[in-house]
């Protein structure tokens, strides 16, 4: 009973959350003026024309009236059309498009990001040298703190010659708008972003796994099963375990918002159609319905994953602590 209790007070909290982040990004539609509204506003990639009306506070209706409209909006997913090249779609349409271009590089880049670090951190700890750990840690913060839009930069000067040498001949890298995401051209052309995404990753996974498999390397078990001849594997096998559910959601929930963040930077740099871009071009080109949407989608992303490690914790882990 107390579980199901807790669980729906994290859950309203949830639900509050998306509420503020709605209602935040109301307020900055309503009372920050549109620079659209000008003949130099925002030249969007995604899409052909920008909003151009002025900020809902300057506009007839009143403003709870719009409020209201468009909280009833969000709850139908009728958030309006928008002009592109192939003519007026509705902006859930194009949301969901751009979801579909970046999860075709980005979840093999954080499957592979994962069970990479992950396994590297785990066979650092396997090995007799416990500063190994540490060492391999240190590289994934170092490698953190690169910019990435620089792994892009490198991934584009060497790509190419890779794939020149590979194939004996020039291979036309570029995403095609009029092709879907899985046509082979658009498949070559999220090699860019995936490899650059899966080198970000990989360095967040090894950083966060380092950090959390470090406190492993001296522990009597890790010592035992080195004495007794255990192959590597097999401590790795015993070490795992302690740290699964942690080291499986890192990506999800602590490092959600760096992953974004490098999203956004790589798919721009990348000039990749994906939900990425259609966030820069959604800032600027004022369309609320898009703005709402790009908004509260990475918002109820996070708040749907903490949910449920929490609920993982709370119901299937007895070492956390349940008491509030």
């Amino acid at each position: 009973m107390d579980s199901a209790l807790t669980l729906v007070r994290r859950a309203g909290r949830a639900a509050l959350s998306m509420g503020i982040a709605f209602v935040v990004a109301f307020l900055a539609m309503a009372f920050t003026n549109n620079p659209n509204a000008t003949p130099m506003g925002y030249v969007p990639r995604s899409f052909v024309t920008t909003y151009s009306e002025p900020r809902f506070a300057a506009q007839a209706e009143p403003l709870l009236s719009q409020f209201l409209e468009w909280s009833v909006r969000l709850l139908t997913l009728d958030l309006g059309r928008i002009e592109t090249n192939d003519g007026m779609v509705s902006v859930t349409a194009l949301v969901a498009e751009s979801i579909v271009v970046t999860l075709v590089y980005l979840v093999p880049a954080v499957i592979i990001a994962i069970v990479g670090g992950t396994t590297i951190q785990l066979l650092a700890v396997a090995v007799e040298r416990r500063d190994l750990t540490k060492k391999t840690t240190l590289l994934g913060a170092a490698a953190v703190a690169t910019p990435v839009f620089l792994f892009a930069y490198l991934v584009h000067i060497y790509l190419p010659v890779f794939v020149f040498r590979l194939a004996g001949r020039i291979v036309d890298l570029g995403y095609g708008s009029t092709k879907g995401p899985f046509a082979p051209r658009n498949l070559r052309a999220a090699l860019w972003p995936f490899l650059t995404m899966t080198f970000y990753l990989f360095a967040i996974q090894l950083r966060a796994a380092g950090t959390d498999l470090e406190q492993y390397a001296g522990e009597p078990f890790v010592k035992t099963a080195r004495a007794k001849g255990v192959s590597l594997l097999g401590i790795c096998r015993h070490v795992f375990p302690h740290s699964a559910a942690r080291l499986l959601t890192v990506l999800s929930s602590e490092m959600l918002g760096i992953v974004l963040v490098g999203l956004y930077a790589v798919e721009w740099v990348t000039r990749t159609p994906g939900f990425g871009t259609l966030t820069i071009d959604a800032v600027g080109s004022r369309f609320p319905g898009l703005i709402f949407a790009v908004v509260l989608l990475p918002v109820g992303l996070v708040v749907t994953v903490n949910f449920l490690q929490d609920t993982y914790y709370e119901l299937f882990d007895p070492r956390v602590d349940r008491a509030e």
